[in-house]
């Protein structure tokens, strides 16, 4: 299988050090990142060293899979890391920018699952970046992607966003909202019935549940050229419960039957785009979403 590279940056609001600082300390990566986490560095930066996280929040989670390659304090961090039969490579780089730290992450070495499709793997590490952004930042972090619970016939989170709920619902039902954190040319039409889209080559048709500031919910079609997938095939619901000016908000994409695969591959994209909701939310008008650097190559 051909192997690929995913490249991401993110905006953090701490300095160099502080990034660094929660990428190296097993506290913290137990914090945002993983179940469980050994770390013991190098006083040279290179070499013999421990950096190890393991547990159910980690794909193939045993421990022992990650091997530290190189470590500068405040600038660099890389590991090997075994991942689904491959050796991979992870390479985080950290810049000084606006006050705060461009951080980096290069993943490379990236096999596809026997299915065909690695795009998990892009979706584990923006999710994983928003909550490292958060963390740094002193705030909550978002949901975490359950590993030994995948499967299901059904993907759900939830989250707690800093913001009342008719400003969490206006992100999810007005088109220039929607194109801040996850639709591309959103195209919504406010009622039972009518249209929603999010100008993907997949993804939401008609609204089937609306009941402003507490529910939504649409149909999807997983892709317009599934012949065995009808417009209808699954359901989107999401849940707001709103109080002191905070909001608690789950998602639930239901009817999936026994696809475990479109279950998982779902289920992890939707905890990362809770994350961004979350954070956009939460950071305001200078949030910057996690990026893509280029292609996938």
């Amino acid at each position: 299988m051909t192997a690929q590279t995913y490249t991401f940056r993110v905006h953090v609001g701490a300095e160099p050090g502080a990034v660094y600082a929660a990428l190296t300390d097993a506290a913290a990566l137990q914090a945002w990142l993983a179940e469980h986490a050994e770390v013991s560095l190098p006083s040279g930066g290179e070499g013999a060293g421990v950096f190890e996280f393991w547990g159910r929040y980690t794909p193939e989670g045993e421990r022992g899979r990650q091997r530290l390659l190189r470590a500068e304090a405040g600038r660099r961090l890389a590991f090997a890391w075994a991942l689904q039969g491959a050796e991979t490579e992870v390479d985080i780089t950290l810049e000084p920018e606006d006050g705060g730290t461009l951080a980096t992450l290069a993943h490379s070495g990236v096999s596809a699952r026997p299915s065909g499709d690695s795009y998990w793997v892009g979706d584990l590490l923006m999710l994983s970046l928003a909550n490292l952004a958060s963390y740094c930042e002193g705030r909550s972090i978002g949901p975490r992607c359950d590993f030994t619970a995948l499967g299901g016939t059904e993907a759900r989170g939830s989250t707690d966003i800093d913001a009342p709920a008719a400003e969490v619902f206006a992100s999810l039902i007005e088109p220039a909202q929607l194109n801040r954190w996850i639709a591309t040319q959103a195209r919504v039409e406010p009622e039972v019935g009518g249209r929603y889209d999010f100008g993907w080559d997949h993804g939401p048709v008609k609204i089937l549940e609306l009941e402003p500031d507490r529910v939504l919910a649409y149909s999807w079609q997983h892709s317009w050229d599934d012949d065995d997938a009808g417009p209808e095939a699954t359901a989107v619901r999401w849940e707001l419960d709103g109080s002191q000016g905070r909001t608690h908000l789950t998602i639930v994409h239901s009817g999936f039957g026994g696809d475990a695969r479109k279950t998982d591959g779902y289920q992890l994209g939707w905890l990362e785009f809770l994350a961004s909701l979350k954070r956009m939310h939460e950071v305001g008008a200078g949030w910057r979403p996690v990026e893509q650097v280029a292609p996938v190559s």
